[in-house]
């Protein structure tokens, strides 16, 4: 991608992106090691950092989509480091409490949440469509990489400078990336909005819903993406407890097959490159999402065969990571050509809700069943719910997807057959 501003544009988010993936332990740390915290005071963390999107993520999408979003994306990244700077600040000077931490946590979940709609709602307004599949791609390879390369030395810089000084890293990030972002010269459009549109917020909330919703790809999309929120909301608050004391993986050995994961989801962002002269868009897509459910039946499998476990639980990680990145990629770039731009906020604000919101469902309900069923029967009930995903988009236009869409909306839309 040659073009000066995206590369800008890409420069902050691979600093943002590494800083958040070097200090995403950093906080629950900061609360264990250096507040003592309790589970219950975690659990307030935890709601800190998820409650949030549902409550503003409808919201902030019609906001954003009446004023540019470059400018929100600066704020939001200079407010992000203001906010940041006072943990270990306080820390430094023996002021830090447990109060102080989770309003941190809120305030840069709500900041995040609205930098991350402006950034994918800005992205088509910067870039050619035509070259929109590819900066897509380089971006998830970059997330990817800091991924893999981000939770260790964020380990290894909580013990050497503390888990509260491991947050002025990620701090400094984010003023990096407000930087980079004002390297950027390509104007941004202003939003029109008459002044009917602007007192009608909600009308505008329910319109981007219905856009989305009317749009036959990505429909079923959006009802899979609910579907694996929700089903994955069942596995996940279990996943550590399974491996370490059913599966008597040691935590050295959980810390491997993680890393496994890490590694198959960089590489599995180029699978859209390398698919792209062979595989057609939607099968692909239907198939990413059976190949992630068979990865995820492998982790109660892996109770069945304990004496294969550790193969078992790598090759989990495996497959689930290494394909989605595939599936992200396409989704983000089908709603991004197929929305119209003024529009593009509220979709992915929508989209994030469905992708968050049924998170504490989920879990709650896979709490209730546990005894009823057992861990091993919730997690079997999870890998048939999340198997759904693959049903819903095969049983919809979205199988006949051929290519992706390039420059123009009535292309894009030709390319789903009857």
């Amino acid at each position: 991608m040659a073009d000066r501003d995206f590369r800008y544009l890409l420069a902050a988010f691979a600093t943002s992106s590494m800083g958040t993936k070097v200090a995403r332990e950093a906080v629950p740390l900061t609360a264990v090691l250096v507040l003592q915290a309790t589970p219950g005071e975690l659990s307030l963390i935890g709601v800190a950092s998820t409650l949030p999107v549902l409550v503003l993520g409808l919201m902030a999408g019609a906001w954003l989509d009446r004023r540019r979003r470059r400018p929100v994306m600066i704020a939001s990244d200079l407010l992000r480091f203001a906010v940041l700077m006072s943990v270990p600040l306080a820390a430094w000077f023996g002021l830090l409490g447990l109060t102080q931490l989770v309003v941190v946590v809120a305030l840069v979940t709500t900041l995040s949440l609205f930098f991350d709609i402006a950034d994918q709602a800005h992205l088509p307004s910067l870039v050619d469509r035509v070259v929109l599949l590819r900066a897509n791609s380089q971006r998830e390879t970059v997330d990817a990489t800091a991924e893999v390369i981000g939770p260790p030395i964020g380990g290894m810089l909580v013990q050497i400078i503390t888990a509260p000084m491991t947050l002025l890293i990620h701090a400094l990030s984010y003023l990096l990336s407000a930087i980079l972002l004002l390297r950027i010269r390509r104007p941004e459009a202003a939003v029109a909005i008459d002044r009917q549109q602007r007192r009608d917020l909600w009308g505008d909330i329910r319109g981007g819903f219905r856009a989305l919703w009317q749009q036959p790809l990505l429909r079923p999309l959006l009802i899979a993406r609910g579907l694996r929120t929700f089903f994955g909301a069942m596995m996940g608050p279990f996943y550590v407890l399974y491996v370490i004391q059913h599966l008597h993986v040691s935590p050295g050995e959980l810390g491997f097959i993680i890393a496994a994961g890490g590694l198959a989801s960089l590489l599995g962002t180029f699978l859209v490159r390398w698919t792209a002269g062979w595989l057609p868009v939607g099968p692909g897509i239907i198939a990413a999402f059976a190949v992630k459910t068979l990865g995820l039946a492998l982790l109660p499998t892996a109770g069945l065969l304990p004496v294969v476990a550790i193969p078992l639980l790598i090759a989990q990680q495996i497959l689930q990571d290494g394909v989605t990145s595939y599936f992200a990629i396409h989704e983000r770039h089908l709603r991004q050509s197929l929305m119209p731009q003024e529009q593009l906020a509220r979709v992915s604000a929508t989209v994030r809700v469905v992708n968050d919101g049924p998170v504490p469902l989920g879990a709650a309900i896979a709490g209730l069943l546990v005894p009823v069923l057992g861990l091993d029967g919730v997690l079997w009930l999870a890998v048939g719910g999340y198997s759904l995903s693959a049903l819903v988009a095969l049983c919809s236009p979205v199988r006949h997807l051929r290519a992706a869409p390039a420059s123009e909306l009535a292309q894009a839309a030709t390319q789903v057959s009857a």
